[in-house]
């Protein structure tokens, strides 16, 4: 039995440093977001032209989810995992000395072929290393890391611009890949006993496809991502890339208190997605927090975007606090997908509902700079477009639109766990 315990804490340890790769490319991933006007001016880009660079991380990014977790599952979350902490870092280095619009985009898609390995082998890493009873939860923590990464980035990066410009920033963000590369080689394995039945040879790996293939035949996958997807909008489409100008424009407030603002929707994932994972497990129901979750969520974006009255700082926080926390029941769609699939394609389960969650940061991130161009009124303020509250308004009405596919499917969702018990 210590032994057992022993293996369990060693387990949670690995799993944990593994998870800090993920809180790093989150970071790198929202980085835009507090450089919007800065990156403008660099650039000499619109809405459009800004979207465009930021959503180069997801052209990477989302459709290596096809074929990350296939890697993953043959070559083990240890090595591709440190290979994508050290891509991540000379993006990020490249990001920070670039002069041009190709430059930077590029730079995007190096961070974005990085980080495409960092949450599946993660979860990968879960799913070696821990009890079944405890996934659902590990899901939420591995969130609640990355939501780490996108507070710091709406806070503390947002100051650092301001004091040491953004470049310097960025290159501050490059050390931290440096010094986590290291220790992701030197502490993060693989279970031994899952990689003495883990895929080597050519068949075994054309198995592994084989299983994407069904995969993609199974409308519980479908569903799963799609839901996983209009919740997740709150993170891609919000506070990842337009949030804070959007609160600053829609409710008159400073760069600064924007920030803070909009860190409450991570805050709000970074408690929310633990407690999805543990109460999901705990009610043993799939189904029903993700039912709450999805229309509560739809209700409380209405009356961030649409501002029917007139409310306090205050109040704002809480209510994108409530709109992270509500959302974050999307975790428990990658616990549906890792319990409807076999143990050998685990980090290729959780690798397509990725991918289609990713596809909501991959269209929605450029689109909402071309449809903000296209309703800009022509107003300029040092070479930078500005949008109007009703431009902005109009605009993130995509958000709720989507939610509201997600409370449908929500309801056609298999519940996983009751049907185990």
């Amino acid at each position: 039995m210590p032994a057992k315990k022993n293996s369990h804490l060693i387990g949670w340890i690995i799993c944990l440093i593994g998870a800090l790769f993920y809180c790093y490319e989150y970071l790198l991933r929202m980085e835009p977001s507090v450089m919007v006007n800065e990156l403008m001016r660099q650039f000499s880009v619109a809405a459009t032209g800004f979207g465009m660079i930021s959503v180069f991380y997801y052209y990477a990014y989302t459709p290596m989810q096809l074929g990350v977790g296939v890697l993953i599952d043959r070559y083990g979350s240890k090595l591709m995992i440190g290979l994508g902490a050290v891509a991540c870092t000379l993006g990020s280095f490249l990001f920070g000395i670039s002069e041009s619009v190709f430059l930077a985009s590029s730079a995007r898609f190096l961070m974005g072929l990085g980080s495409s390995f960092a949450f599946v082998g993660v979860l990968k890493l879960g799913a070696e290393w821990l009890p079944k009873h405890h996934f659902a939860f590990f899901v939420g923590l591995t969130t609640t890391l990355g939501m780490v990464g996108g507070m710091f980035g709406d806070i503390a990066l947002t100051s650092l611009i301001h004091k040491i410009g953004w470049r310097n920033t960025q290159h501050l963000g490059t050390w931290a890949g440096v010094l986590l590369i290291p220790i992701i080689f030197l502490f993060v394995h693989d279970n031994p006993q899952s990689r003495l039945s883990s895929v080597k040879s050519s068949t075994s790996f054309a198995n592994t496809f084989l299983g994407l293939k069904q995969m993609v035949r199974n409308k519980q996958m479908w569903y799963c991502g799609i839901i996983a997807n209009g919740l997740y909008l709150s993170l891609a489409a919000f506070a990842e890339l337009w949030g804070i100008k959007f609160l600053e424009t829609v409710y008159s407030i400073t760069p600064s208190k924007a920030s803070i603002a909009c860190s409450m929707i991570f805050l709000g994932w970074l408690i929310g997605g633990p407690i999805s994972g543990w109460l999901s497990d705990h009610i043993k129901s799939r189904k029903s927090p993700l039912i709450v979750g999805s229309f509560l969520s739809f209700f409380i974006v209405l009356i961030i975007i649409l501002k029917p009255f007139a409310f306090p700082f205050e109040m704002l926080l809480f209510l994108l606090f409530l709109y992270g926390f509500l959302s974050s029941a999307q975790v428990i769609c990658f616990a549906i997908s890792r319990e409807i699939n076999p143990h050998n394609v685990a980090a290729t389960s959780l690798a397509f509902v990725n991918f289609l969650v990713m596809l909501g940061g991959l269209i929605l991130q450029p689109l909402i700079g071309v449809l903000l161009d296209s309703v800009w009124s022509g107003t300029t303020i040092d070479n930078v477009r500005i949008y109007s509250e009703k431009n902005f308004q109009t605009v993130f009405m995509i958000i709720p639109a989507c939610i509201i596919i997600a409370i449908f499917l929500s309801f056609k969702i298999k519940d996983t766990l009751k049907v185990e018990n």
